[in-house]
């Protein structure tokens, strides 16, 4: 099978690692073959065995003991035991290892790892009992902890899913092949797929209408639209995936901007933003629209935060009162990990009709990453956010832009401690319930991150 994505496979492997999550090394279609962890929640929140055969819990839930399948293996043939699962987690947790969000659940959940036997793992969470804990075990790959180093230089990816990475055929900047992995438990029906880099959504239309392509996930709504009417290709959107969002960086850790510090601003930013517009011009009716972080079926959803805030002469007033009319901005974008359509450019007209100037700055994915993790944008991002299908608990331990004591918007106000040191402390479900209410208006007084549409790949296959 050939396949496209719009970006290289070692790029994002120098700046994450193996244990990459931001950009999907482990949940994207691409690269999920590489990466196998030890157990998965898909489409119910019942995790599903994987590398991990069984496991089960103390009564109290703060111990889980899993039992590795017999007869496991890394792709260069080592076994899978205790020790290297242990190590694969301790890897997670170093400082010295680009980890992406996964560290955040490590350090956080896990108060330590018993190695029992070759094939038994304990993991002791006592401030973080069931379910929660099983979010980590989804998103934590397990990998060789020897070869992250040459895994980031691209000198060998030593990792456990049902494909190896071909380094015969890896082209740098062009392509890489995944081949079937033989000794996997789960043996891939598909012998290889070969991965192409195509950086533009329209010129990986064309390659699919001309069947030079066999799948992509990655074409614009109009092109998955306008594919669709091929009778050898089939259209299929995903579930929401994440949303996308407007991310106001405020001073806290030496970067943002000032006006970025005050809620009035942040708030009127959200209620500049005509998401309608945006649902119907760029995403083709296709993606949800987004006005908070939780979908519906989450225990921390609250209807009264999901309607329309869009009400651009209530947003300048609030402007105005802030004393940041007429303010100048960057708003900064980067192919491949923002929206590759015509959204910025509408929210900088959104942003414009209530009084604030943006300007929209392209930066190189590896410069808007660097700035990204460390908080520093110098104005406005744009980015995709995840993982909000988790316990809720889980959101502000992972997700890059909600985490402490570093994300990505810079914000890391008392308030917002209080309500995640909460959740370690083994609440009621009366006091969990509590803690929502508490993030929900805060996020409403001055929202952190503006949601406006829902992630939803348009997966194209030649049938």
């Amino acid at each position: 099978m050939i396949a496209a994505d719009l970006d290289t496979f070692e790029t994002f492997a120098a700046i994450t690692g193996p244990f990459a999550i931001g950009r999907g090394d482990t949940t994207e279609p691409w690269d999920s073959g590489l990466w196998d962890r030890l157990m998965q929640r898909r489409n119910s929140q019942e995790p599903e065995p994987r590398l991990g055969e069984s496991w089960e819990q103390n009564p109290d839930a703060t111990t889980t003991t899993v039992t590795l399948r017999d007869g496991i293996k890394f792709h260069d043939g080592s076994p899978i035991t205790g020790d290297a699962v242990k190590a694969s987690f301790e890897a997670i947790a170093a400082e010295t290892t680009n980890t992406s969000q996964v560290r955040g659940l490590v350090n956080n959940y896990l108060e330590s790892i018993d190695v029992i036997d070759e094939r038994t793992v304990q993991f002791n969470h006592p401030n973080w009992p069931s379910p929660i804990i099983f979010d980590m075990l989804t998103f934590a790959p397990i990998h060789d902890a020897d070869n992250i180093q040459d895994h980031m230089e691209m000198t060998s990816v030593n990792a456990t899913e049902p494909f190896r990475f071909d380094f015969s055929r890896w082209e740098p900047g062009e392509t890489w092949v995944a081949m079937r992995n033989e000794d996997h438990y789960a043996a891939s029906l598909v012998d290889e797929v070969e991965y192409r880099t195509i950086p533009d959504s329209d010129t990986m239309a064309l390659a699919l209408e001309s069947q030079e392509l066999d799948f992509s996930a990655s074409v614009s709504p109009e092109q998955f639209l306008r594919l669709q009417e091929f009778d050898y290709l089939s259209g299929h959107p995903s579930p929401p995936l994440g949303y996308w969002v407007v991310g106001p960086v405020q001073t806290h850790l030496g970067g943002g901007h000032a006006a970025n510090d005050d809620p009035r601003f942040r708030r009127a930013l959200h209620m500049a933003i005509d998401r309608q517009r945006l649902h119907e011009e760029v995403y083709q009716g296709i993606n949800d629209i987004a006005y908070q972080m939780w979908p519906k079926t989450s225990s921390a959803y609250d209807p009264a935060f999901d309607t329309d805030p869009f009400d651009p002469d209530a947003a300048r007033d609030l402007v105005v009162a802030a004393g940041w009319e007429n303010v100048e901005l960057d708003m900064f974008v980067s192919h491949g990990v923002t929206p590759d359509d015509a959204s910025a450019e509408i929210l900088q007209a959104n942003f414009a009709a209530i009084g604030v100037n943006v300007t929209i700055v392209l930066q190189e994915v590896a410069e808007w990453a660097e700035d990204f993790l460390a908080g520093v944008h110098p104005g406005l991002y744009l980015a995709p956010t995840g993982f909000f299908w988790m316990e809720p608990e889980t959101l502000p331990n992972m997700n890059f832009q909600f985490r402490l004591p570093v994300n990505a918007v810079a914000s890391v106000g008392p308030e917002y401690t209080a309500i995640l040191d909460g959740f370690a402390s083994q609440p009621s479900a009366a006091d969990r319930q509590s803690l929502f209410n508490d993030w929900n208006e805060l996020f409403a007084d001055g929202p952190w991150l503006l949601p406006f549409a829902a992630i939803q790949n348009g997966y194209i296959f030649n049938n």
